[in-house]
């Protein structure tokens, strides 16, 4: 750097002095430039002012008609709202009588559950019963087959009955 370089970085010298009455305008004239842009940005938000206006003219009219409607509707809404008292009175007893009901259903719930449960063990008993009443028919009718073929063997009907006779007779259901 020179010597007049370092004094006009520093602000001082001579030509420094002479020189600062020619910076203000250039500084003035920056501002200005910068004014003129900014007052070219206000013509877009003169466009946006106008067009809320109009949007919200509309408005001020809204309100006499609010009131109107407030005044014909006051009364009628009022009445509404007493009688819908009881109704928020009655919320806790509905309330109430749900859960009661509610605990009732899941009692109910394991009832039918503990019902089913008690059905399928009586199926499973049922089935056993019948299959053991099956084997004990067919242990029945097989014994009656011997006594039939064992009787079928003794002398005459004819003759004196015995005690074969007799006991296959009993064992058969034959009543003669």
């Amino acid at each position: 750097m020179s010597g007049d370089d370092e004094r006009e970085a520093r602000g001082g010298g001579v030509m420094a002095g002479l020189l600062a009455p020619l910076r203000l305008p250039e500084r003035a004239i920056r501002a200005l430039e910068d004014l003129a842009e900014a007052a070219g940005n206000l013509g877009a938000m003169r466009d946006e002012l106008r067009r809320v206006r109009e949007q919200t003219t509309p408005l001020g009219d809204l309100l006499p008609a609010l009131k109107s409607l407030e005044k014909n509707l006051g009364a009628p809404l009022r009445q509404v709202l007493e009688q819908t008292k009881p109704l928020a009175e009655l919320l806790p007893a509905l309330e109430r009588v749900e859960k009661n009901l509610a605990s009732r259903l899941d009692s109910m719930h394991e009832t039918v559950d503990a019902l089913q449960s008690d059905a399928s063990s009586l199926n499973h008993t049922m089935t056993e019963l019948a299959r053991e009443l099956a084997a004990m028919h067919k242990t029945l009718s097989g014994l009656k087959e011997d006594v039939t073929r064992i009787t079928d063997r003794l002398p005459d009907p004819e003759e004196k009955r015995g005690p074969l006779k007799a006991a296959r007779d009993v064992l058969t259901g034959n009543t003669e």
